[in-house]
């Protein structure tokens, strides 16, 4: 049969193309596989260090990873320093969660209302793995209250945010993702203030947005 024989549907050409997204859009999208990465190793290093004490969210254990990745490579990197971060300020992160007391139906906006006063004066990775951090600690806190296949929501909600809140565009002029691995966290004192901004933004949050 020739070309000329086919019947293609209309406005539908032979071998074509999906529109290609834009570098923002390709950085938002990239977010879902970097999160998952970042959250199945980071789950593995709480396992494996505080073994019975370690909180526990099965989900995480099951998620669809691509280990050869770039992608996978930037979350499993992301994990380390998340998983020092997560150490120093478990009881922080725990109390912060404990006031906002998040559910399906209000998480969203906050976690929202966090990135944006998050990144309001400005963006650096240290704050991006904060943002990362806060999103792997809702995702736990909600499972262990009983919500089931909340993981795959933060993770939609948090590609989402990196998308309208600049995020997408500060990473995408850097290169992408990619560039998270030249991130060796060589100055802790700005990752502590990255993680502290995300406890005291929380604080300000719980004051004024979710308190009467």
């Amino acid at each position: 049969m020739s070309v000329s024989q086919l019947s293609l549907p209309e406005g539908e050409l032979l071998g074509a193309c999906p529109p290609s997204l834009n570098p923002e859009q390709q950085v938002a999208q990239d977010t879902e596989e970097v999160f998952r990465s970042y959250v199945f190793h980071l789950h593995q290093r709480e396992q494996e260090t505080q073994g019975a004490a370690a909180p526990v969210d099965p989900e995480m254990d099951t998620l669809p990873l691509e280990p050869n990745s770039i992608l996978g490579q930037v979350g499993r990197q992301l994990a380390v320093i998340g998983d020092d971060i997560n150490r120093r300020y478990d009881s922080e992160f725990q109390s912060l969660l404990e006031q906002l007391q998040p559910t399906a139906s209000n998480a969203y906006e906050l976690f929202t209302k966090i990135a944006s006063s998050l990144f309001k004066s400005g963006i650096s990775w240290g704050r991006v793995v904060a943002l990362l951090g806060f999103g792997y600690r809702l995702a736990l806190y909600v499972y262990q209250r009983g919500l089931t296949g909340f993981l795959g929501k933060v993770t939609c909600f948090l590609a989402d945010i990196i998308l309208h809140h600049c995020i997408a565009r500060w990473i995408a002029q850097r290169g992408g993702w990619v560039a998270a691995l030249n991130f060796r966290c060589r100055d802790p004192v700005l990752t502590v203030i990255a993680i502290l901004g995300v406890v005291l933004v929380g604080q300000y949050v719980v004051q004024r947005f979710f308190r009467s």
